[in-house]
């Protein structure tokens, strides 16, 4: 499947043409400043720090604008693409090459889920649960499942390396398999996950690993349940065009890799983000990666506000890391120029936009101290920073907007996410911030058990954000008289209360209905 940079040639116009009127803009303010000379200058420079800041944040909202539009204009050419490459023949089952299901737990092992995924309608696969467990009631559980179903079970006594260490511990010298699939703890893979991902394989000798699409399953909670909308709809549109005009990214699970991609890179990096890192190395190995949009697997996200906001750290933290790391080897990797773009606008701003928002709001109460009119400023940022805010809810609208059971959902959806990513501010500054000065990584499992916060705990778990608010809220009516500068981050903070309630609302319709549906979706595969 052949990649064109069209698509990023008209981000970076689009981005050049919004620049330029941002610019325009900046510049008519500062010659309309009728201070004394010293403060004119400090405003004009605080307007050009909030014009930077913008600027960088308009170049990811573009991105993800005009992706949904390139898929809203050519998802039927996508589809086609996809039919005609992938028409390989599969082998009879007495040449059927050797898959490995390499199921990687820690401490959070989910019987049902790998139940579900080992029911492969292929002739030659293997299972291996890589345990890395402590705790003696999970070892347990995981003994019992493998003597229940026939499986391996591989534990190490170091575990360095984190899932990266537990992978490279199994496969390195192995060489009795062709292919193998990651399996995280919660994922559902269908019955004809290995006939479909070896089509592929067999399409293009190029292709080192295959990354299916994912849903998240809905949630036992309301917060759950809309939070995992979006992972169905990036899933459906952007991974699609990316897979065309970008980088293919690997998300870790629901994915398959060959024998011989794996060897040539040398395994998987021993970082916390190793997926993502294991990308570029298979692109510097000459291999490519393949987004399988027909392959559809199923995720738990992240139960409550608090297992999410702990994966939410580790994402930064790796991300952080991977930017150390990563970044010289993407200048000389093999990729094309596009591709280097689009890696670095999709992992780049996880731990950068922390930094960008809390600068834009210090510059703008710097000028409410100045003594400019801070408030009509910030409409006017607020209006700048729409495209910004709603970009990620265009793949909603294509993938929900006739879905009788979620199109209502979008807005709330939608509301939610914002809300929820702005009372982080204070831990993803605190993350990036240590991170900066030479703080290790550390992979952390994401709680997988849903529970139910008592009062003691809502009040823990929103202390941080709320006082964080209230100091935002202080400073801005000292500097501007109004609350209106920081109202966006200081009013998601002030409702992580309300966030943590949500996590109480059960959804239990909705996880039956979702039930029924992973059920019909692995039976449909299986007749397939």
């Amino acid at each position: 499947m052949k990649k064109s940079g069209t698509v990023y040639t008209v981000i970076f116009i689009v981005w050049g043409v919004c620049l330029a009127g941002l610019a325009f803009v900046t510049v008519r303010l500062c010659l309309s400043l009728d201070y004394t000379l010293l403060r004119s200058y400090f405003i004009a420079v605080l307007f050009s720090v909030n014009s930077a800041v913008l600027g960088v944040m308009w170049l990811g909202s573009i991105k993800d604008f005009v992706f949904s539009l390139t898929y809203a204009l050519c998802k039927k050419k996508f589809r086609l693409r996809y039919e005609q490459a992938i028409c390989a023949e599969l082998p009879s089952p007495e040449e059927a090459p050797r898959f490995l299901l390499l199921y990687c737990t820690c401490n959070d092992f989910n019987e049902r889920a790998l139940a579900i995924s080992i029911r492969q309608n292929y002739p030659n696969f293997k299972t291996v649960i890589l345990d890395d467990s402590g705790k003696d009631e999970y070892k347990e559980r995981v003994d019992t499942f493998a003597e229940k179903y026939g499986v391996e079970v591989v534990r190490r006594e170091d575990r360095t390396g984190f899932k990266a260490g537990n992978l490279n511990n199994y496969l390195r010298g192995r060489t009795d398999y062709e292919y193998f699939v990651i399996l995280d703890s919660d994922e559902i893979i269908p019955p004809g996950y290995i006939m479909q991902a070896l089509r592929y394989f067999r399409s293009n000798e190029r292709f080192g690993a295959v990354q299916a699409r994912h849903s998240a399953t809905a949630g036992a909670n309301v917060f759950q349940r809309l939070m995992g909308m979006g992972v169905r709809s990036n899933g459906s549109t952007v991974q699609v065009v990316k897979n065309f005009y970008g980088a293919n990214a690997l998300i870790g699970h629901g994915m398959a890799v060959s024998r011989a991609c794996y060897e040539k890179t040398g395994g998987f990096p021993l970082v916390v983000a190793e997926d993502i890192s294991f990308a570029v190395d298979i692109k510097n190995a000459g291999f490519e990666i393949v987004y399988a949009p027909d392959i559809h697997c199923y995720e738990e996200f992240p139960t409550d506000y608090a297992s999410l906001k702990k994966r939410q750290c580790k994402w930064v933290q790796g991300n952080l890391e991977y930017i150390k790391k990563y970044n010289r080897d993407i200048g000389r990797s093999k990729m094309r120029w596009f591709e280097k773009a689009d890696l670095k606008l999709s992992h780049y701003p996880l731990p950068l936009m922390p930094l960008l928002s809390l600068l834009l709001v210090l510059c703008t109460l710097a000028l409410g101290f100045l003594g400019f009119p801070v408030v009509r400023y910030s409409l006017f940022v607020y209006g700048l920073m729409i495209l910004f805010l709603c970009s990620p809810l265009i793949p909603d609208l294509f993938v929900y907007s006739t879905d009788r059971n979620n199109v209502l959902l979008i807005l709330p959806a939608f509301l939610l996410n914002v809300a929820t990513y702005a009372s982080f501010a204070p831990m993803l500054l605190r993350t990036v911030i240590c991170g900066l000065f030479g703080k290790k990584a550390t992979f952390t499992v994401t709680p997988k058990q849903s529970r139910k916060f008592t009062f003691r705990q809502i009040v823990r778990y929103s202390a941080a954000p709320v006082l964080f608010a209230l100091v935002l809220f202080a400073l801005s009516l000292f500097a501007c008289r109004s609350v209106v500068p920081v109202l966006l981050l200081g009013g998601g903070c002030l409702l992580t209360p309300l966030i943590l309630v949500l996590c109480n609302v059960a959804a239990k319709r909705q996880t039956a209905a979702n039930s029924r549906k992973v059920k019909d979706g692995t039976r449909a595969e299986s007749e397939r």
